[in-house]
This record gives C-alpha cells, structure tokens and sequence, in this order.
C-alpha cells in the first residue's frame, strides 16, 4: 500500500494565491481583448479610447504588485538557527 505525501498547508496556499491571481489575470487580458475586438470594429470618432481611465492596466499592476509581493516573501533569508 503507498503511503499519500502529508498535507502541506504552505504549498496549498501558495497554489490558492498563485490561482487567484492567474484568474485575475485572465479576467484582465479578457476585458482587454473584448475591448479592442469592440473598438475595431466601430471607427475611431472623436478620439475616444477603449479605456480612457486606465483601469486594465491599473488591475495588471494590481496583479503583478501582488505576485512580486507574494514571490518576496518566499525568497527572505532564514533566520540563524
């Protein structure tokens, strides 16, 4: 009979977080791509944007904020013993 691995705590939270964030993403590059495929097929008039306040890519650094935060915390020195 093989034995299963313990559960692990730390890797499940890592992957939660690593899949909250790939959602976020995803949502991201979906609003994105729907707001180009909207604006492509209308012609550009008055110069209006897609996403005149930025908010995609205010979300996309949201995102990458977060990874790099959650990335730093693995990767601090072990305290001496």
């Amino acid at each position: 009979m093989s034995e299963r691995p313990p559960f692990d705590p730390v890797r499940a939270c890592f992957f939660l977080v690593a899949g909250v964030i790939a959602v976020h993403c995803l949502v991201v590059l979906a609003g994105a791509t729907l707001c180009v495929v909207e604006w492509s097929s209308m012609p550009l008039v008055d110069g209006k944007r897609c996403d005149p306040s930025s908010r995609l890519g205010d979300l996309l650094a949201g995102a990458l904020a977060a990874a790099l935060a959650f990335a730093g915390g693995f990767n601090r020195p072990k305290p001496p013993s």
